[in-house]
């Protein structure tokens, strides 16, 4: 079951009261109910997700500024995308020996498929994270031009990890694209293969 199916299915009935079905057929109703009370269903969402703020947000989301036409998430709160893919959740069943991430050499179709467990992916990110940590300034920008492979899983989540800001260039680019991209991010390292 997908993570909003099994939010639906136990936070549904509550919600919704005698309108809940299921999570197929009451999908347009939980739908509606997100967007007319976006304070109770995110709360929900980011409990149930286990989102690990390091400063949790004043409101979920803050309408009151006009000049701000959809408002603003998660207002105040300070949060690392990568800690919470990386770390261990007991309640997600999100455990160290875990497969996090498989993928198969691109051009050897006979050879086996691999498998990364989540604290073999956490330990590179963090040994890459700290590199960069050791050169680079928090805020500042490190692009990634590569091909989606696990190595690129590993440096995106350590750029994030690390505190930088991921610049991400498609590997198809021409020279010249490329460097627009750095001039114009200001990039201050660059990941390739």
């Amino acid at each position: 079951m997908t993570n909003l199916g099994r939010i639906m299915d136990t936070y549904g009935p509550k919600l919704l009261g005698h309108s809940y079905c299921d999570p197929i057929t009451s999908y347009d109703k939980f739908h509606q109910f997100s967007v007319l009370h976006p304070e109770i269903y995110w709360s929900i969402v980011l409990r149930e997700l286990s989102l690990t703020f390091h400063r949790g947000p004043e409101r979920i989301l803050n309408t009151g500024d006009s000049s701000r036409h959809r408002g603003i998430w998660l207002q105040g709160s300070l949060l690392n995308i990568s800690e919470c893919c990386l770390l261990p959740m007991e309640n997600l069943n999100k455990h160290d020996d875990n497969v996090a991430v498989v993928w198969r050499d691109e051009g050897r179709d006979d050879f086996p498929i691999n498998h990364m467990t989540l604290r073999e992916l956490r330990g590179q990110a963090m040994s890459v994270a700290n590199s960069l940590d050791a050169i680079f300034s928090k805020g500042d920008a490190i692009a990634i031009d590569m091909p989606m492979t696990v190595n690129a899983v590993v440096i995106y989540l350590a750029i994030v990890l690390a505190g930088f800001v991921v610049v991400s260039i498609a590997d198809s680019f021409a020279a010249k694209e490329i460097a627009t991209r750095l001039h114009v991010s200001k990039a201050k390292g660059i990941f390739t293969q």
